[in-house]
This record gives C-alpha cells, sequence and structure tokens, in this order.
C-alpha cells in the first residue's frame, strides 16, 4: 500500500497485515507492574493498547490529558494515593473492573467515545473523593453497584446514552 493509506483511527479488524502489527507494537503493557514513585504519564499519547491489569500505584498517578487511542484496562488495578484523569480522552473501550481508588481519583472534563466501563461492581471501590464533574460519555457507562465510600460528584458530565445510566449511579451511590 502507499503511505498514508492507513491511520491509527481505522478498525484494526479491517487492516492489513503491516497495520496488525503496527498496532500490536504500539501496545502498552504495564501489567503486573508496580509503581513505587509518582507515576506521571500527563499528556502522553498511548497510540495502541493500553494495559495496567493488576498494576499497583503506590503514590499519586497522573493521566490528566493523557490520549488513550485503543483500549485500556486497568483490571485489578490498585490505586494507592491520588488518580488524575482529568481532560484525559478514551477513544476505545476503557474497563476499571475489580480496581481499587483508595486515594482521591478525577475524572473532570474527560472524553470516553469509546464504551466507560466500571464492571464488577462488587469489587470496583472508590474509597476517596470520586469526581467525574464535566465528564462526556459518547456512549453506555457501566458503574453497575460500585462503592463510593466519600463523595462522587458528577455535575455537569453529559452522555449520549443516558437512559439507565442515572438509575445505574442511584443504585451504586445507595450503597
Amino acid at each position: 500500500e502507499e503511505a498514508g493509506d492507513w491511520t491509527g483511527d481505522s478498525d484494526p479488524d479491517e487492516q492489513d497485515s503491516a497495520a496488525l502489527a503496527w498496532h500490536s507494537a504500539a501496545t502498552a503493557d504495564f501489567s503486573g507492574h508496580k509503581f513505587e514513585g509518582m507515576a506521571e504519564f500527563s499528556g502522553f499519547v498511548f497510540p495502541g493498547d493500553a494495559l495496567f491489569g493488576k498494576a499497583t500505584f503506590l503514590s499519586d498517578v497522573w493521566f490528566s490529558n493523557a490520549a488513550f487511542s485503543g483500549d485500556v484496562l486497568f483490571l485489578k488495578t490498585a490505586f494507592l494515593g491520588e488518580a488524575w484523569f482529568s481532560e484525559a480522552a478514551f477513544k476505545g473501550d476503557a474497563g476499571f473492573s475489580k480496581a481499587a481508588f483508595k486515594g482521591d481519583v478525577w475524572f473532570s472534563e474527560m472524553v470516553f467515545t469509546g464504551d466507560g466501563i466500571f464492571l464488577d461492581p462488587a469489587d470496583l471501590a472508590f474509597s476517596g473523593n470520586a469526581g467525574f464533574g464535566e465528564a462526556a460519555f459518547k456512549s453506555d457507562a457501566e458503574f453497575g453497584e460500585a462503592a463510593f465510600k466519600d463523595d462522587a460528584g458528577f455535575s455537569e458530565s453529559i452522555s449520549s446514552a443516558m437512559s439507565g445510566l442515572g438509575q445505574r449511579l442511584a443504585r451504586a451511590m445507595r450503597d
């Protein structure tokens, strides 16, 4: 193919083998990694999938203004300090199943254009404040029965798939 025919916004299922190889090589895999000091990913562009499954952030972590071009998975990830996702852009699916946020977490002004998924609600816990102010969900955002143990703010958050979201949030905040 001629240069410029493939873009990172293409569907990986419809790409040629060279594009698929690039997408695979562009995956950032931090699965199981222990971040001992402050982790700084602010403004970083993740060109492919970003995998943080079973990672542990012992201190604060910053993903402010980060761009996640592929899917991002924080499955069973432990956030022991504060976590900042303010103004981050999630273009693929975002999975936070069984994640534990021990400190405050901020998703304010971030944009989910893929699925914003907070699954396995019995095991998803927000121990500190959880701020989703002015967040934009372009598709379903599933919080199930996530436990918010401190303040959870959703002021001026927008969802183009609001059907059922309010009910799910009400159930999540009730527990």
